[in-house]
């Protein structure tokens, strides 16, 4: 019966929203679940908990359960996951980046279940994220050893399980030793939305005309993604004389401080912060028409999908040299890299851009070359395979 009609469960790290009837689900993630039940040759169920949190900034999409494309299991408070849920699953697609999913590979193999992890981050991330949000050090100890206590876990699941979904080159290398480890890039961008080649040479002769060079940044607004280095940076470059505009999307908690630093330093005709803006109809759009150098400056190897997005507008990437992006440099040179924190390299390297634009023609062509070799369909297509290999 599973051979031919292999029930697949998916068991995300995201939460979902619920007021009443009406399920509220994080767009990224509801968009990619629904075509899940396009090409799966079989039925698809999600497991899904509450979210106790405000909702997304950046987009929900709103459905009543009867409305939804597969099944739907909500989890109560505090519920955990038991053999019991998964019964009838000949797969189950689970997130090894959410703690509470670890114990999976092991009812799987009880119930001789396929079991597959997704995995993005690694423990330096882990390490990372915890070192820049944790002020007090005996907190911060007990977080670092609870990190280490569940990344034995983690690996001890990995161990057991039928193969790995690594999202970026750190999770590749980190769990290289693991079976069946597949490397993907997350996007968002569909075959469709990449930049053609005549739209990127419009660009690129407007880039040769000696304009002011345009920069810019989406994303959370919080530190770990260097949002706060933005207006620095602005700064920095409005001090030798580079004529540039910045324009930053998106929202988070260090907005009111960006923008009082952007009104304090005379920043407000050259840093533009419209928000966060909808990401097929306008922030792609923009982005590839108008943007020449995408600045990136995270402070953690978390392998965000900002990079691939970035890529597919045909825009090579100024940023720190975390592990995510020192991966994707090594595989295209698709921009350039400075140590973490190191500012003033930034605006090294982008004045010295300024002055030689023909080199970010160059790799603005490898940018977009090697964003079309991981675009959504291409992606996808390789995860649903490995899936289906074990079947």
């Amino acid at each position: 019966m599973k051979s031919h009609n292999p029930h697949l469960i998916i068991i995300p790290s995201v939460a979902v929203w619920k007021n009443e009837n009406m399920l509220s689900f994080d767009r990224k993630f509801y968009d990619g679940i629904e075509l899940y039940t396009k090409v799966w040759p079989g039925t698809v169920s999600c497991i899904l908990s509450m979210s106790k949190s405000s909702f997304s900034d950046f987009g929900v999409v709103n459905k009543t359960i009867d409305e939804l494309p597969f099944r739907c299991i909500m989890l109560g408070t505090d519920e955990s996951i038991t053999v019991e849920h998964l019964t009838g699953a000949s797969i189950v697609l689970a997130s090894a980046d959410a703690d509470n999913q670890l114990h999976i590979s092991a009812l799987c193999r009880k119930s001789n279940i396929k079991c597959v992890y997704v995995i993005e981050y690694i423990p330096e991330t882990r390490y990372q994220i915890t070192l820049l949000s944790t002020r007090n050090p005996f907190i911060l100890l007990r977080r670092f050893i609870y990190i280490w206590q569940h990344e034995k876990k983690r690996v001890s699941a990995f161990s057991i399980s039928d193969g790995l979904q690594s999202n970026g080159t750190p999770a590749y290398y980190e769990y290289g030793k693991f079976k069946n480890n597949l490397l993907y890039f997350d996007t968002r961008v569909y075959k469709s939305n990449c930049l053609t080649d005549a739209d990127l040479e419009v660009r690129l002769n407007d880039l040769s005309k000696n304009k002011p060079l345009q920069l810019a940044f989406s994303g959370r607004l919080i530190r770990i993604k260097g949002a706060d280095h933005l207006v620095y940076l602005a700064l920095l470059l409005k001090q030798r004389k580079v004529i540039f505009n910045l324009t930053i999307y998106g929202a988070g908690e260090l907005k009111d401080d960006m923008i009082t630093f952007i009104k304090n330093n005379q920043l407000d005709n050259i840093v533009f912060m419209p928000g966060p803006v909808d990401f097929y109809n306008k922030l792609l759009p923009e982005l590839q028409k108008n943007i020449d150098l995408f600045v990136c400056l995270h402070r953690q190897s978390d392998p965000s999908c900002t990079y691939l997005e970035t890529l597919s507008c045909g825009i090579p990437i100024v940023g720190y040299k975390n592990r995510a992006f020192s991966g994707l440099l090594n595989m295209e040179e698709i921009g350039w890299a400075a140590k973490i924190n190191d500012l003033k390299k930034i605006a090294d390297i982008i004045e010295n851009l300024n002055k030689n634009r023909n080199q970010i023609c160059e790799k603005s062509k490898i940018a977009l070359r090697f964003a079309r070799q991981n675009d959504f369909e291409t992606t996808f297509q390789n995860r649903i395979n490995q899936l289906k290999s074990l079947l």
